[in-house]
């Protein structure tokens, strides 16, 4: 950037930065790393989408494919987050330079203004503290209509100030607000009855919750985004559900991850996951569970050989490390693999070997693709290494239920080889010493009865070595 801007833009009150067309972060101004007190190093060179709210998400990736088209975007909202976790409702105005293909963007911070239509009994202090809030606020009247909002919930929503103001609750579909939640606002009204509810917002796929508080003919409303509380709730009982599957007995290995697979798919709906196990001679996968994977996929690729190019699963399970394809189109790995897999809509994949307790082989991989060429985010990553460690439980109990039930069976062998087969020579070769005429060595019966001797003890010996290889497995020296 030349000089003499760097210096005004430095020395401005409003907030400004640069990004180039992924959304990377490559300038910000003093005022706006002052404001939300990051240094240099902590933003720059970082995606943008890093310091969204959640629920922004979505719409920035639209700002970014829109401004591609529009060239100019004015008024645009987002909340930003600070480094103390505190988010800033930001008003950006953006131009893409055609010359250096950057987007530039000056903003200016909301979050110290609260929303208010009329005449409304809220006080200058109260005011203060409500705009501050981290999570949104809002009050309706009696006929549905926003009559206040605070920067917080026009984040959440999406909307600009002026789609907000004075916009009947019911039509802002972004809320995601369904029947049931809405018959907890006509109760609040119509009753005077304050409640807490909490929904999964299809939407922007987030779950939010409610606190409804009614005053005269008014309805006061914090709305939160508790979507990691959420997520993590369900993962604590999907896990304890498929643990609870793994000791029962009338569920295989495969039955119980796939449960495991489909519990997360369902926490996670962008998320279409498979787990691929790795033979015994560490050299190809198989398909153990890929509820939503193409069955013509998984027949293809099943019993593929592992190696430093095999698509994120092979290449995983033969480096025993995380690989992340953000991008199939355009990773090598995937050379062998991109004709097999483009032609169903998935862009990106992202594998994680899943090593024995110690370390000695590679079990499996747990592999996540999606439809869109993305990154992991931290929570993602979260989740994949809980996911890796439960799956090494389930595959080594299942491995160690298995040596159990076949040492039982090498046992049990053992003890029918010495009732049957070792005590049958014995009782032979007692019974022809018996027979043997000591008296007079000479007698040709002594001869034909030493040939027995040898036959049967021939036979004793075949028997003691088949006991002594049981035995050896058993004692896990194979």
């Amino acid at each position: 950037m030349d000089a003499r801007l760097s210096f005004l833009f430095d020395h401005s009150s409003d907030f400004f930065c640069v990004l180039d067309r992924n959304g990377t972060v490559l300038y910000t101004n003093t005022t706006l790393r002052r404001a939300l007190g990051y240094t240099e190093s902590d933003i720059n060179g970082k995606k943008a989408n890093e310091f969204s709210h959640p629920a922004d998400l979505k719409r920035r990736e639209e700002l970014l494919s829109n401004i591609g088209i529009c060239k100019e975007i004015t008024a645009y909202e987002s909340r930003i987050k600070a480094k103390n976790g505190r988010y800033f409702n930001i008003k950006w105005s953006l131009i893409l330079n055609d010359e250096d293909d950057l987007i530039y963007a000056t903003g200016s911070s909301l979050t110290y203004k609260l929303n208010v239509s009329g005449q409304n009994n809220i006080s200058d202090n109260i005011l203060n503290i409500i705009q501050s809030f981290n999570e949104g606020f809002f009050i309706i009247d009696h006929k549905w209509q926003v009559t206040a909002f605070n920067p917080a919930f026009q984040a959440i929503t999406g909307l600009t100030t002026k789609q907000l103001k004075n916009i009947n609750f019911r039509k802002i579909d972004s809320l995601g607000i369904t029947e049931e939640i809405m018959s907890e606002f006509e109760t609040a009204i119509n009753d005077t009855v304050s409640s807490q509810v909490q929904y999964f917002n299809a939407y922007f796929n987030r779950w939010l919750r409610l606190n409804i508080y009614p005053y005269k003919n008014e309805v006061a409303v914090f709305i939160r985004d508790i979507t990691n509380i959420q997520v993590q709730q369900l993962i604590l009982a999907l896990e304890k559900k498929v643990l609870e599957l793994n000791a029962s007995t009338s569920y295989s290995l495969s039955q119980t991850i796939n449960e495991l697979i489909k519990g997360i798919e369902e926490i996670f709906p962008d998320m279409i996951c498979s787990v691929l196990e790795v033979d015994e001679a560490q050299e190809k996968v198989y398909h153990i569970s890929a509820p939503r994977l193409p069955v013509e996929y998984c027949n293809i690729i099943n019993g593929s050989a592992i190696g430093p190019k095999a698509g994120s699963c092979g290449t995983s399970a033969f480096h025993r490390s995380q690989v992340i394809v953000s991008n199939i189109e355009t990773d090598p790995l995937w050379d062998d693999y991109r004709a097999l897999i483009l032609p169903y809509g998935l862009k990106a994949c992202w594998s994680t070997p899943v090593i024995s307790s110690h370390s000695a082989q590679v079990l499996a991989t747990f592999a996540v693709y999606y439809t869109t060429a993305r990154e992991p985010k931290d929570e993602e990553l979260q989740m994949i290494g809980r996911t890796t460690n439960i799956l090494r439980v389930l595959i080594e109990n299942k491995k160690n239920q298995d040596h159990v039930k076949d040492q039982n069976k090498r046992l049990q062998e053992i003890a029918s080889i010495s009732s049957h087969d070792l005590r049958r020579p014995v009782a032979t070769i007692l019974g022809l010493v018996s027979l043997f005429d000591r008296d007079n060595l000479a007698n040709p019966l002594n001869k034909e009865i030493i040939s027995h001797l040898d036959n049967t003890s021939r036979e004793l010996d075949g028997v003691i070595h088949a006991i002594v290889e049981k035995t050896v497995y058993l004692n896990g020296d194979e």
